[in-house]
């Protein structure tokens, strides 16, 4: 199960610090916040502090998977950036927008929403499997402890 749970984690990890890290280095913030904006999710005074905010927590929860600390609050943090990508993906596809995704820096290319469903559906299954896997662990250990205790 350990090894279910690092695989799970290393990929997400890469996943996240990746695609921060495209918004900012290779696109730039401003490229991202007009992404943002096309959704049609946020007020306009919002996009910004998405914009520049997320790429930096993306960022983060990737160093954390990676580095293997703040495990419990980088898969937390991983479930809802996710969640939120589906709804606004979702969203997105129920509306007909035309759109970037702004997923992965720039593009040109429009979203291909059933393609774009299932990714972050599969991402969304590697997070419950690393965030079971570690509760399972962790309840190992905290019955190992409790039995030596006794």
């Amino acid at each position: 199960m350990k090894w279910v749970r690092l695989i799970a984690e290393m990929g997400l990890g890469m996943l996240f610090l990746y695609s921060g890290g495209v918004k900012i280095i290779a696109s730039g913030v401003a490229v991202f916040a007009a992404d943002v904006e096309k959704y049609h999710l946020l007020p306009a005074e919002l996009v910004p502090w998405m914009a520049y905010g997320l790429p930096w927590l993306e960022i983060v929860v990737g160093i954390c998977l990676l580095g293997q600390f703040f495990r419990r609050g980088a898969l937390a943090a991983s479930l809802g950036m996710t969640l939120m990508f589906l709804g606004a993906i979702a969203w997105a596809w129920r509306q007909g927008l035309d759109i970037s995704c702004g997923c992965f820096g720039k593009s040109d290319a429009t979203i291909h929403y059933p393609r774009k469903m299932a990714e972050l559906l599969l991402q969304l299954a590697a997070i419950l499997v690393a965030m079971w896997s570690f509760r399972r662990l962790r309840d190992e250990i905290m019955t190992e402890s409790s039995e030596e205790s006794s």
